[in-house]
């Protein structure tokens, strides 16, 4: 072979190998978004859940991105183009209320979390389905983390309690068998200083490292409802979908360039 037809294979040969690059990191986008995807669908059933978005950007190709139309690179690690993952973001808008007509179940409508602890850390979380200990303590239903006052304190419920009441602002009535009231501490109701900040964990909790300011007056906290999940299952099957055959496709350009390389590589005088 000449030089000349050498030296066209070796270009040949690498378009294909930044072909497979391209290919490759097109599934590994799409396999992320299916992870997302796979999660949001998982939680469509979860109090207050915040389904999470993949956040994707185009890469310019190298030629454009210096402004050198159809310049070959000497080294293949120099190659830009195809797409990058930029950013997983939460998707915070507020859930449908349901009725639930529990004494203990508690949603937010409009911004703000709910303020709770495991004894030494604090979280945020808008799933309000609340339950009370052996100890007469407000806690979480799914994972038993103490519901905190305004003042950084669990809250707790008398035992002689014959009724709870929890008012727009969070504050918790407390109503004897002879019908006297006795108003107690506010469920706190925080906002941190940026949505941004927020941290999943699982379990519809957000951990933050900032400071969390309460909004206890602009709040409006509604007894006996719950929040439904952020996720709407039909929408998420349709991207599931999408992302899936996305993946499917950038898979098979990988096979298809890998069998040509291996066709030219055979072609080629050794």
């Amino acid at each position: 072979m000449t030089e000349r037809g050498r030296g066209a294979a070796d270009r040949e040969r690498s378009t294909m190998l930044y072909g497979l690059y391209l290919s490759a990191q097109g599934a590994d986008a799409q396999t992320t978004r299916l992870d997302l995807i796979a999660n949001n669908l998982a939680n469509a059933q979860t109090s207050a859940f915040k389904r999470d978005l993949a956040i994707f950007a185009a890469r310019d190709p190298h030629d454009l991105r210096n402004q050198v139309p159809g310049q070959d690179l000497d080294e293949f690690n120099g190659c830009t183009g195809g797409t990058q993952l930029l950013d997983v973001v939460t998707d915070f808008s507020n859930g449908s209320q349901i009725q639930t007509g529990g004494t203990y179940d508690v949603a937010l409508a409009g911004p703000g979390f709910f303020q709770v602890a495991d004894g030494d850390e604090q979280f945020l979380t808008r799933n309000g389905s609340l339950s009370v200990n052996a100890n007469g303590e407000l806690v979480t239903k799914d994972g038993g983390l103490n519901v905190l006052d305004l003042g950084g304190v669990p809250i707790v419920i008398p035992a002689e309690a014959a009724h709870v009441e929890i008012g727009p602002d969070g504050s918790v009535s407390v109503i004897d068998e002879t019908g006297a009231r006795a108003t107690g501490p506010s469920i706190a109701v925080v906002v941190p200083e940026s949505l941004d900040e927020l941290t999943k964990i699982g379990n519809s909790l957000y951990a933050t490292e900032s400071d969390v300011q309460p909004i206890n007056d602009q709040a409006d906290v509604r007894q006996g409802y719950l929040e439904a999940s952020g996720t709407q299952s039909v929408t998420e099957m349709l991207d599931l979908i999408e992302a899936s055959r996305a993946f499917e496709a950038n898979v098979n350009m990988i096979k298809f360039q890998d069998e040509a390389l291996g066709r030219l590589l055979q072609a080629v005088p050794r």
